[in-house]
């Protein structure tokens, strides 16, 4: 049964008389939305608006704006509306709308606006009415970052320096499976690794990626307790840089913040000889510690890399590579299994600087 005509008996049943009442004119408007009739719907919902009583209607009427939907479109004018309701004291709808205008000045809606410190401000608003994802997109306006730790300045308990590592970074150190999408499944076109470097980003390697697909991580727990769906969250690529094989993820709808490492130790204070330690996820086996030196120091292509005899392998690519006081010191990308092992990771210099840029 069409239900167009219902609705908009129903409207019309809302607007007889002479005028309209506030509550006549968002009921009408919902209507018509419902009916796929956008220009019926905003001019009902700014009537509405008008009125004090009715802070969805402001909303609607703002959205309308900032979409071009049953008007022009003009982010002016959202904007404007938006901040009518980041002021009533309702924080049912002033935090909604303290959200939209941080995404506004973010520029998701057009540079024009951007403002970084007016995003900052109103997700900050938003955050403190209790909307934990405003809090997210407060931490990911700022570029991520690693802190520079230098050599010497931490120590891990001697006697079982692997254990301790383990202990403390095993969990920042996320198994990655890239999905492509077939028909109404899902198949599998790489595995490897992300490093965890704040609350809700990651490091991995660019060529898991560069066939296309949907990374997903899964977070197993050490002790090889079984997966559940809180362990499974879904990233999007947020930047590549092909030439230092590294790629920046961002969670796309977190389920709970990431563990993370953010400490580094420089290439200028990696000594060939060092004892190391990698986590990854070796053959799709989350998690695992191995072993080695630090076999030399090298730089291709103007890249800064670190050669070990820890073992890297299919599945090992975007893990970590600690130095024994714990600090990252490079993002293990490939193995050279032919006549030896030789096993490289990328020095996190190299990350640093691709962070910054």
């Amino acid at each position: 049964m069409d239900k167009t005509p219902l609705l908009f008996a129903l409207g019309a049943l809302l607007l007889a008389g002479c005028g309209l009442n506030g509550d006549a004119g968002y009921q009408a408007g919902y209507a018509a939305r419902l009916a796929g009739d956008d220009d019926k719907a905003f001019a009902y919902y700014l009537n509405a608006a008008r009125s004090d009583a009715y802070p969805e209607a402001r909303l609607e009427v703002a959205d309308m704006y900032l979409q071009g939907r049953g008007t022009r479109q003009d982010t002016g004018q959202a904007i404007s509306w938006f901040r009518q309701l980041a002021n009533a004291d309702d924080p049912q709808w002033s935090r909604q709308a303290h959200r939209q205008l941080g995404l506004i000045y973010r520029g998701d809606y057009g540079a024009e606006y951007r403002n970084r410190r007016k995003a900052a401000e109103h997700f900050r608003r938003c955050a403190d009415q209790g909307d934990a994802d405003c809090g997210r997109l407060l931490a990911l306006l700022t570029p991520p970052s690693l802190r520079v730790v230098a050599a010497g300045s931490q120590s891990v308990a001697s006697g079982l320096p692997g254990v301790n590592i383990y202990a403390r970074h095993a969990a920042s150190v996320y198994k990655i499976v890239v999905y492509e999408q077939l028909g109404a499944d899902f198949e599998p076109l790489s595995v490897g690794s992300a490093i965890a470097i704040d609350s809700y980003r990651a490091i991995t390697s660019y060529h898991l990626l560069q066939a296309g697909g949907v990374p997903v991580s899964i977070d197993s727990s050490p002790d090889g307790g079984a997966v559940q769906e809180a362990d499974v969250q879904v990233w999007q690529v947020t930047r590549v840089d092909p030439r230092r094989d590294l790629a920046l993820l961002t969670l796309a709808e977190p389920v709970r913040p990431l563990n993370f490492t953010d400490t580094m130790a420089s290439f200028d204070r990696v000594r060939v000889g060092e004892k190391v330690f990698a986590i990854g996820a070796p053959a799709g086996l989350d998690k695992t510690l191995t072993e080695g030196i630090v076999s030399a120091r090298r730089t291709e292509n103007g890249v800064r890399l670190i050669q070990t005899t820890a073992p890297v392998t299919y599945g090992s690519s975007g893990g970590a590579l600690f130095n024994t006081e714990g600090n990252l010191i490079g993002m293990t990308v490939k193995g050279v299994q032919a006549g030896g092992n030789f096993n490289f990771a990328l020095a996190m210099d190299e990350v640093q600087a691709f962070l910054a840029e």
